[in-house]
């Protein structure tokens, strides 16, 4: 279904929905955040789709896609893609119904603060990587007003129940009308996704890693201000939570008791991936093919098996074992921004590297390549090993074909070029350059014949 919709027409239907439709969109944290990551015609899409929510008022008003077309002045085939950018940095979800399945819904949301965008880890580095440090640090110093330093200060201010008498009886028993308040605000915002970026912690437990730390030195404030980093790096490295203990006990500064984020992030990148990667020799040994995975040989199931059950450094560290090779730093950035963005799963991520360093005997990782096969993959739900693998083959055949076309393409090429030759240089033509320089043509023996009967008659001289 998801894949219908990849390839819109003109006459594609949608309609708007727009749970925020009273809140006013806060277009200085629009323009300076989300823009350089969405680029503009993701950020006029938003606004124009923001602006017909506001006019249809969320009553169902059908639109077709040629509207948003002459509006942003782009062709259909790029719609999708400019779509993807906002449900990326979720400002928009893209809804099928089930009673309409022809029809798109994009139900609008809400940009985060500036505070919300410059906490979630992984915005912040995409906005870092799209415009640089300096650029940056100006950005947060315009969005970001801290406040003067006001010395101890006590609050005075009145509460609430100083200046309003509010019976107890109607705090224990709270009035129907408050109740069916409530009851709508709950039932709207079940039906509008959360804009969280919080990476999937479904494989590691956070409030057991809390747990373990309960009694020790580390700040646990420290640990919860760095979920998201932590639950990156155990995508990443498959770091569970008695190891990511230690790692963090490693990384706490002594003095403060608080965890320095990128001490761990140097310790894990610097350390872990060497002293795992016997792990995956051992999932070799190990591994059980899935009856999912009867349609492929047997070192493929076990391929599939592999990546399935290992992270993504460590995958990469032994194939480059195996190559003799060693993992960089930049292949460690490159997988890490790749992991981070939750475009595909690691499964998926593994199958791309053994393509790349295996299928396509690369020495490295190419990040441009890695990127635009991701896309790729992503824009057309790969989001598993086994379809990865058919995504694999189905490139190479396009390979091939466009090698075959290529090939004939210039044979062709050569065929006319000869066609076309002039005739003196035809190779059944006599050349010139094969004559001695010495032998004379007809006209010339007649001119120096002429000549010579001449200086023979008398008085001639």
């Amino acid at each position: 279904m998801a894949e219908s919709f990849d390839k819109l027409t003109p006459d594609t239907k949608y309609l708007t929905t727009n749970a925020h439709i009273n809140r006013s969109l806060d277009h200085s944290v629009l323009t300076n955040l989300y823009l350089p990551i969405i680029g503009e015609k993701a950020l006029g899409l938003y606004n124009l789709l923001w602006s017909m929510s506001l006019n249809d008022h969320n009553q169902l008003v059908l639109h077709k896609h040629y509207e948003i077309q002459s509006m942003l002045n782009c062709k259909i085939d790029q719609l999708v893609a400019i779509r993807k950018q906002l449900e990326g940095v979720k400002l928009i979800n893209t809804l099928v119904s089930q009673n309409k399945p022809d029809v798109l819904i994009y139900s609008l949301n809400l940009p985060l603060t500036a505070e919300q965008f410059l906490r979630t880890d992984i915005l912040s580095i995409i906005l870092l990587g799209k415009v640089g440090e300096t650029t940056y640090k100006q950005i947060v110093d315009r969005l970001v007003l801290p406040l003067p330093d006001l010395g101890e200060t006590t609050n005075i201010s009145a509460s609430l129940l100083d200046l309003f008498a509010v019976p107890q009886n109607l705090i224990k028993n709270i009035p129907g009308a408050v109740n069916d308040a409530k009851q709508t605000i709950v039932r709207s915002a079940a039906n509008v996704s959360e804009n969280s970026f919080e990476p999937d912690s479904r494989q590691f437990n956070f409030k057991l890693l809390l747990s373990m730390l309960e009694n020790s030195y580390v700040d646990l404030n420290s640990v919860k201000a760095a979920r998201d980093l932590i639950l990156s790096e155990n995508l990443l490295y498959g770091i569970d939570e008695i190891q990511m203990a230690k790692l963090i006990q490693k990384a706490t500064n002594l003095s403060t008791n608080e965890l320095n984020q990128s001490q761990l992030k140097a310790i894990i990148t610097d350390n872990f991936s060497r002293h795992q990667a016997e792990n995956v020799e051992k999932a070799a040994s190990t591994a059980e093919i899935t009856p999912s995975s009867a349609k492929f040989d047997t070192a493929t199931n076990q391929l599939i098996s592999i990546s399935k059950k290992t992270a993504p450094v460590v995958f990469l560290e032994q194939i480059k074992k195996q190559k003799h090779g060693i993992v960089t730093s930049g292949e460690q950035r490159t997988l890490r921004e790749l992991v981070n963005l939750r475009v595909l799963p690691n499964e998926v991520i593994n199958i791309l590297i053994y393509y790349l360093l295996v299928d396509e005997n690369r020495s490295t990782l190419n990040k441009n390549l890695m990127s635009t096969i991701a896309d790729d993959w992503s824009q057309h739900g790969i989001f598993d090993a086994e379809h990865a693998i058919d995504a694999i083959k189905n490139r190479t055949i396009d390979k091939q074909k466009k090698a075959d076309q290529w090939a004939a393409k210039y044979k062709q090429r050569r065929v006319n070029v000869k066609e076309t030759l002039p005739d003196w240089a035809k190779d059944d033509q006599p050349s010139s350059a094969s004559q001695p320089t010495s032998q004379l043509t007809e006209a010339q023996k007649k001119q120096l014949k002429a000549q010579l009967d001449k200086l023979k008659k008398p008085g001639s001289r």
